[in-house]
């Protein structure tokens, strides 16, 4: 079961913002101001404005907050929890890089031995005295989707009676320069479209509580969710670039609905990884429509919105499949305007948000190295 959501992202902190912004179609997508850009081109990014982190542990504040904010919507006390029972499980993909860019630039970083704490997972546990698991997964751009999948996995097997799951990084100059020289970025995300030219970089957590159901139930929690698949297959095709065909991503998409025990057609909703650049977007259309059949099921990406959030965007996608269970609205895909060709198996929602009748959805996300994972979430 997942019950309580926390969330710090571009368009806000907290649930509200975050969803109310993407029914809006809003984008956080600005002229980056966090650190010196001016020289980099592009120079625009999806950054957090309203957590300001006492130290260079950027990624572990935004960890901390979505934490705080979910464990609060799940109606639980840390200091009531087993800590044996407790788990954490928070991916990332750059953790403490600030850390790093000052080493780089001769500055003191402080006690190396106190570099591993700079791992979300760890700034989180140790918050919560935890005792049980914790982990953080590195699956380049599928991280989060993944640590939830773990924390489902650690319920159904009695390791932990509660797991908080999700991801959380940041922006810093290293990744903005390491994306521009691989010419993966552009001013403007547009996910799907025919004009669309690379990713927008984002940044922030998003944090869910995955708790056993007889653990829920003994305390009369609210649920707002349950985990009914995961699945993780991968390309091995190129380092960076997906496989044109998907088959990797369609076999991550095919194990979670067997997990699940569900056929394609009782999905009635596709959070896909949608990042913008033309190569992951048309494969993304193969594989899609592989799995659902062309225009089987409607389709967003909410990348044109908050970014590209890297190690927490599964995560976001999982609180926003949540929400589209909850109030039965697809959000539009911003920065979608005329759907590319290569794209147009897709049933794609753009321009305004979209009614749709589901019990179940699905959120697919794919990364660097050919990795690829995905979640079917159902109603409570």
């Amino acid at each position: 079961m997942i019950t309580g959501c926390g969330v710090v992202s571009p368009l806000g902190g907290g649930l509200r913002p975050f969803w109310e912004g993407l029914l809006a179609a809003r984008s956080a997508v600005q002229p980056i101001t966090g650190f010196p850009a001016d020289d980099l081109d592009p120079h625009a990014a999806a950054e957090v404005r309203d957590v300001t982190p006492s130290d260079d542990d950027r990624a572990g504040a935004f960890a901390l907050e979505a934490t705080a904010q979910a464990l609060a919507d799940a109606g639980l006390e840390p200091a009531a929890l087993d800590a044996r029972r407790l788990g954490v499980a928070l991916g990332t993909t750059l953790g403490g890089a600030r850390l790093f860019e000052r080493w780089l630039d001769g500055e003191a970083v402080g006690d190396p031995e106190r570099i591993p704490y700079y791992a979300p997972a760890v700034r989180v546990a140790r918050r919560l005295a935890c005792r049980g698991p914790v982990v953080t997964p590195q699956l380049a751009c599928a991280s989060g989707t993944q640590a939830i999948a773990l924390a489902a996995d650690w319920v159904r097997n009695g390791r932990a009676d509660v797991v908080l799951a999700g991801g959380a990084d940041l922006l810093c100059r290293f990744v903005v320069a390491g994306f521009n020289c691989l010419r993966a970025t552009a001013d403007r995300a547009r996910p799907f479209d025919v004009a669309r030219r690379g990713l927008v970089l984002g940044e922030g957590a998003a944090v869910v509580v995955v708790e056993d159901a007889e653990h829920a139930a003994r305390r009369h929690a609210r649920v707002r969710g349950r985990v009914l698949g995961t699945g993780a297959a991968a390309d091995a095709t190129h380092m960076t670039a997906p496989d044109r065909e998907g088959r990797g991503a369609a076999r991550a998409m095919q194990a979670a609905l067997a997990d699940a025990g569900l056929d394609p057609a009782a999905v009635g909703f596709v959070s896909a990884h949608g990042t913008g650049t033309p190569y992951n977007d048309a494969m993304e259309a193969v594989a899609i429509a592989r799995v659902f059949g062309p225009r089987g099921v409607p389709v967003n990406s909410i990348k044109g919105a908050i970014g590209h959030t890297l190690g927490a965007a599964g995560a976001f996608e999982a609180v926003l499949c949540l929400q589209v269970l909850a109030e039965r609205i697809v959000p539009p895909t911003v920065g979608l305007a005329a759907v590319d060709p290569a794209c147009a198996a897709l049933d794609l929602v753009y321009g305004e948000p979209r009614p749709v009748a589901v019990d179940a959805t699905l959120s697919t996300s794919s990364g660097f190295a050919g990795v690829n994972a995905a979640l079917v979430l159902g109603r409570p």
